[in-house]
């Protein structure tokens, strides 16, 4: 058996391509829509791309299925959980599975076991190597029910589901999964820093022997109890998820080979307007942005995170244009945004802000600065309004007196909040998602805003005092 895992960072999303090297087939199980690895890998080992397999309606990116089909042509079949209901039946599924069914690919069979909880149709895919042995499942492709060391998160749809999906999580681990072998691999939809589910660790794979002992998740105690020490704590999800959920449900637009957005704009072209309605989006460092960039643009750094706060804080009604350091980075900024369903980039800004620079077109700028100036302004005559833009769970571990908490994904909802009469300093973990919310901030009109390099862990690291709540300490 030929297996492939592959990882994106950011996303923190796996995806598979298993194969019969006999036989030469292959399926690929939960793509994004850069489907290109894919594709190559099999070019290059000379395996033919049958089947594509999904493991539930996605949340946090969307699903290559069609764009595989699309490139291959009818060779390809997808399946497609059909146990929520029409409602949750992709439409563009040629296969839709029910519990127990199999994919055969050569000597490999792929089994459907109906996992609901993280989502009603949820199902995951034991994989049985009859070359090895036609009864015992060899590894088991989780999705988004079971993690490295937790579980899928059941709250995504709301107050009302997530009381039923809870329920049907717990009954799919203390009842599904103890008919796995204890030294079943699992293969699991995502890995560290997934908002998909809460805690999950780091390893890209494990057993269920594993993690019946060690994933506190798969420990017995009675459902309530259960229900609420999982809920607890857990990461706040994105707005985009319910997008995404609507996007994959009901099959997403199929882009083929070429990626949007790589149209050349010049700095004179943007200034008179030739995409009016765009949305500038400045993927450069959180220094050069805040050194000087086109007004009203949203400065979101290229990093593997790109795509996670892309879905956050931009709107999907409104084109994009994107100016970056370097042509070259195009083609990475781009798929980032496709994997969370961006599509209207118009195109980007040739040689970024140099050329608007040397043409004098306007520019603004906001101001940089270290924990020892903030430390120092903080007791000053005007003492800015801080904003400490990082997750619940940071907050609690430790923030300045004072500051108030504010998400960076919620700047834009919670935009009243904030005194527009006195200087804003924003502090996130180490400036980078507090150059997205000073970016936002400016975009709304705010004037003097700060962010603070190094955030809070360089604060820390001068050991400047910190508050810890009361139910934190």
């Amino acid at each position: 058996m030929y297996f492939h895992q592959r990882f994106i960072p950011g996303l923190a999303a796996y995806s598979y391509l298993v194969a019969d090297e006999v036989s030469g087939e292959a399926a690929v199980i939960d793509p994004t829509r850069d489907i290109g690895e894919f594709v190559d890998i099999a070019r290059a080992e000379g395996f033919r791309i049958r089947h594509v397999l999904e493991t539930h309606v996605h949340a946090d990116f969307v699903s290559g299925s069609r764009e595989l089909k699309a490139l291959l042509g009818d060779q390809v079949t997808i399946h497609s959980s059909g146990m929520g209901g029409d409602s949750w039946t992709p439409p563009y599924a040629d296969v839709v599975v029910a519990d127990g069914d199999v994919v055969t690919l050569g000597s490999i069979r792929l089994q459907a076991i109906h996992t609901p909880g993280h989502t009603v149709e949820h199902i995951s895919w034991a994989l049985f190597d009859e070359g090895r042995s036609v009864d015992v499942p060899w590894l088991v492709f989780t999705g988004d029910f079971l993690f490295v060391g937790s579980v899928g998160r059941p709250d995504l749809l709301g107050e009302e589901a997530r009381k039923e999906l809870a329920s049907q999580l717990y009954s799919s681990v203390f009842d599904k999964l103890p008919g796995l072998p204890e030294f079943t691999e699992v293969f699991p939809g995502h890995g560290a820093g997934s908002l998909c589910g809460k805690a999950i660790g780091s390893r890209s794979s494990s057993t269920m022997g594993f993690e019946r002992r060690f994933n506190d998740s798969l420990q017995q105690r009675p459902q309530g109890q259960w229900i609420d020490e999982l809920l607890s704590g857990m990461p706040l999800a994105p707005p985009y998820f319910a997008r995404m959920k609507k996007v994959n449900a009901s099959g997403p637009v199929v882009l083929g080979s070429t990626l949007p957005g790589q149209k050349i704009f010049s700095a004179t072209e943007v200034s008179e307007g030739i995409c009016e309605e765009c949305l500038v989006v400045d993927a450069r460092s959180k220094e050069a942005f805040a050194g000087a960039h086109i007004p009203g643009s949203v400065n979101i750094p290229l990093a593997p995170t790109f795509a996670n706060w892309a879905g956050w804080v931009l709107p999907y009604d409104t084109p994009l244009l994107l100016v970056v350091d370097d042509a070259s980075q195009m083609e990475e900024v781009t798929t980032h945004l496709i994997r969370v369903g961006f599509d209207d980039i118009q195109g980007f800004l040739v040689n970024g802000v140099s050329d608007w620079q040397n043409e004098g077109y306007p520019l603004s700028s906001f101001e940089t600065i270290t924990v020892e100036e903030l430390n120092r302004r903080v007791s000053g005559s005007v003492a800015p309004f801080i904003i400490d833009a990082r997750t619940e769970g940071e907050w609690n571990s430790g923030h300045i007196d004072g500051a108030h908490h504010i998400h960076t994904g919620l700047i834009e909802n919670r935009i009243d909040e904030i005194p527009r009469d006195r200087p804003v300093a924003v502090i996130c973990g180490s400036g980078y998602r507090g150059s997205i919310a000073a970016s936002l901030l400016m975009r709304h009109g705010f004037n003097d805003v700060a962010n603070v390099l190094g955030g809070m862990s360089a604060w820390n690291a001068a050991s400047m005092r910190v508050e810890v709540p009361a139910s934190s300490s």
